[in-house]
């Protein structure tokens, strides 16, 4: 770093920097290494490389010219900043419009196309590759440390607050990351009917109430203090379950409300059905989302406009495993992973991780202006897309083959003890999983024909009263058809027909304990699934962060367990004879449904099920993570050809495009072997790694047929995106190049990658 301060005489030296003899101050005659402030009388000049530095590096400015001034043993000054600053907006602006030429000459200008294409693993198919149950597996939540403070003036005489005063900046950054907060304001609920597929026929009735009272986040009153401070309260990230981030939305003046999550799934939906139009690609793929309240917005998404695109996409919300157990257990049945069929050993609760790393920009973040935000979050992604999740792709896909080989081993043990417990057919554990369900569905609510009884005999016993008075006032008439009295009789024959009857004295002992069978029904429900999570919380193999959050989640769910029990006791005590009260302490210590006492008055004793019998359920929980390791190495098969497919044919066609301009316009051409190197540098790191795969105990021979490159769907080809020329083919030119798209896939598929030549002996030993 030079600084090129001209020196006034007449002032004390030590307020000024000596300059190299080297260093100008018109742009004009600044050596091309040196970037400055402003572009004519320039005082103050940065070489270009250091900028560089700063923007991989991504640090603040300020630690930054601290670091430089140590470094040099020149005192800070807080003026440096601003002129950094200013050098590096001009850096970031000339970086950006370079990225723009580049993807024009890429025929990659789309918005849309990032979101599409960031993952090779995930969003780059191959020619006659197997059909997975999810083509994509990605995640969305919102993070509240990327906060924006908004400027005002104080004042303290008033309690509203002061006036703006931030500046104001036509520039709006965040590349093609950030989704426009107009976009995401459309789908604000008040604003539904304004919408495209909006029927308000199917909005009717109340929505059912989810779990959402269990995050912070959203609730209204978390958000409250906020809005008088923060501009940005946060930021609404989705990304692949590799990490790379699909979208951004900012969260403004709000908590994480359910507009963010149905904006991002609208433009990726609707982005995803163009391209599939222009594939040529009639039916689309499953695509899975993962969401901290899935069970709570799967009812929004159903009630929402959206609901006919999500439809036609094979939209299906879950729920990731580590915020799963904060539900309840009937929710987790339906939406947690361990239980849906094609989700592997993921867990979808990639974006805890990228936060984790990502929470280090809130210092910068947090009073920098809206455009300075957005830029460093922005390029913050751009270096973890492409320096970080990418060259970890190929090590995430090898510790999942490791892992799902080391549960494999486990096959023979399960199998074995499945037989001894009498289970002969893998479907009577998913029966479980029924019986499970309904049984927790009846302690939600009490049986319909249990309530038709206690209803009809409220009638009955109304009925009845109204004869006795109307014996005892004989002054006044009523009419009383035979077509009514008809209908009385049916309805004292369902009950037969007398008060000495067992119906009669059935509905009536139903109706006295009618309170105390709901108390006792929420209580049992509490209780058993609480113990259920017991048991995953000491069961092997369950890590220590995992244990944690089943802690809380567990100490979440007793204040509805002594709730319940208040309510328990105040409705045993009114029976004749009392029943005896329990004891809320005594109810949470308990580990074991045998322990419990109080369930033998329930309608269905909950200890003689056979999946309620502690060993069985970590049986249970052995064979799903066992059936689940097999759809994972399906699901690493279909990434690995991917990803070397996307390699080979990646830098196929970036060095043609790069031979292609390097007559005409050779400054792009380099600027695209720039970009083909970004990522090209991991290729042998990946290669490495998937090599690895083949040593590991257990790995099958027959699956080498997946390590090799093939054709992908989305293949570009260097003729696509020649400059200056028409996009206009003729018939035979189209039948030429559908005979050399065939051909490149014969000769693809004949062959064995090239970026396993190395170790070609390997593949002949395993063989």
């Amino acid at each position: 770093m030079n600084l090129n301060t001209a020196v006034n005489k007449d002032e004390p030296r030590d307020r000024h920097y000596r300059l190299p003899a080297n260093v100008y101050r018109a742009t004009s005659r600044r050596p091309a290494p040196h970037l400055g402030k402003a572009p004519l009388a320039a005082r103050l000049t940065i070489i270009y490389t250091l900028l560089g530095l700063l923007s991989e590096a991504l640090l603040s400015i300020q630690p930054f010219i601290r670091g430089l001034c140590e470094l040099q043993g020149l005192r800070f000054m807080n003026y440096l900043c601003v002129q950094l600053t200013s050098a590096y907006d001009v850096f970031r602006a000339v970086k950006a419009k370079i990225r723009q030429r580049v993807r024009t000459a890429l025929n990659r200008q789309d918005p849309n196309w990032r979101s599409l294409n960031t993952c090779p693993a995930c969003q780059y198919p191959t020619l006659g590759e197997p059909e997975l149950e999810f083509e994509l597996l990605a995640a969305m939540d919102g993070n509240d440390s990327l906060k924006q403070v908004e400027r005002r003036d104080a004042d303290w005489d008033s309690s509203t607050p002061g006036q703006l005063k931030e500046r104001y900046d036509p520039r709006v950054g965040g590349d093609n990351y950030f989704l426009d907060p107009t976009d995401v304001d459309q789908w604000d609920q008040k604003n539904w009917p304004n919408l495209p597929g909006w029927n308000q026929i199917e909005q009717t009735g109340e929505p059912r109430k989810g779990c959402e009272d269990h995050w912070e986040n959203m609730k209204k009153g978390h958000t409250e203090a906020e809005r008088g401070i923060f501009n940005k309260t946060g930021v609404f990230v989705a990304s692949c379950r590799h990490m790379f981030v699909l979208w951004i939305l900012d969260m403004i003046k709000s908590g994480e409300q359910r507009k963010y999550a149905l904006a991002f799934l609208n433009r990726f939906l609707s982005a995803s059905h163009e391209e599939r139009a222009t594939l040529s690609s009639s039916t689309p793929g499953k695509k899975a989302f993962g969401y901290d309240i899935g069970c709570q917005f799967d009812t929004t998404l159903s009630k929402s406009p959206l609901h006919s695109l999500a439809k036609k996409e094979r939209v299906k919300i879950l729920i990731g495993s580590l915020h799963g157990h904060a539900h309840n257990r009937r929710c987790q049945l339906r939406y947690l992973l361990s239980y849906i069929d094609g989700c592997g050993l993921e867990d979808l609760e990639v974006l805890e991780r990228l936060f984790s790393q990502s929470n280090a920009l809130a210092l910068a973040t947090r009073h920098a202006s809206k455009f300075h935000r957005r830029q460093m979050i922005s390029s913050w992604m751009y270096h973890h897309d492409n320096f970080e999740a990418y060259a970890n792709l190929s090590k995430f896909i090898y510790n999942n083959y490791r892992q799902a080989l080391s549960i494999l081993k486990t096959k023979d043990d399960v199998v074995s003890r499945m037989k001894d417990i009498g289970v002969t057919d893998a479907k009577e554990i998913f029966g479980w999983l029924d019986e499970e369900w309904e049984y927790l569905g009846t302690r939600e609510e009490e049986p319909e024909e249990d309530q038709n009884k206690i209803d009809l005999y409220t009638k009955l016993v109304k009925l009845k009263e109204c004869r006795i008075r109307l014996e005892a006032t004989r002054a006044s008439f009523i009419s009383y058809t035979p077509a009514e009295a008809d209908r009385t009789r049916r309805l004292e024959r369902t009950m037969s027909c007398g008060e000495d009857s067992e119906g009669w004295k059935e509905a009536a002992e139903m109706s006295r304990t009618h309170v105390y069978r709901k108390a006792i029904d929420r209580l049992e429900g509490l209780v058993v699934g609480r113990i259920f999570e017991l048991s995953k919380m000491h069961m092997a193999g369950t890590g220590y962060k995992m244990r944690r959050h089943l802690g809380k989640a567990l100490k979440n769910r007793s204040k509805a367990i002594q709730e319940a029990v208040n309510l328990y006791n105040s409705a045993a005590a009114k029976l004749s004879p009392p029943r005896e009260a329990l004891d809320y302490d005594d109810v949470v210590e308990k580990a074991y449904l045998s322990e419990l006492d109080f369930l033998r008055d329930t309608r269905s004793n909950v200890r003689e099920k056979i999946w309620a019998i502690p060993a069985n359920r970590v049986l249970m929980v052995q064979y799903f993570k066992l059936y689940r390791a097999w759809e994972e190495l399906d699901r690493l098969h279909v990434e690995i050809k991917r990803l070397l497919t996307y390699m080979k044919e990646e830098k196929e066609f970036l060095l043609a495009v790069e031979s292609n301009l390097t007559p005409t316009d050779p400054h792009l051409a380099y600027q695209i072997s720039l970009h083909r190197w970004e990522r090209a540098r991991f290729n042998d790191l990946h290669c490495t790694h998937l090599r690895k795969i083949f040593r590991l105990p257990g790995f099958d021979t027959a699956n080498l047929q997946y390590f090799k490159a093939g054709v992908g769907v989305k293949r570009q080809r260097a003729g696509d995106v020649e400059d200056g020329e028409d996009e206009l083919t003729s018939a035979d030119d189209e039948e030429d190049d559908l005979s050399d798209e065939e051909e490149a896939e014969v000769e693809a598929e004949s062959h064995t990658s090239a970026l396993f030549n190395r170790d070609a002996h390997e593949w002949q030993v395993l063989t």
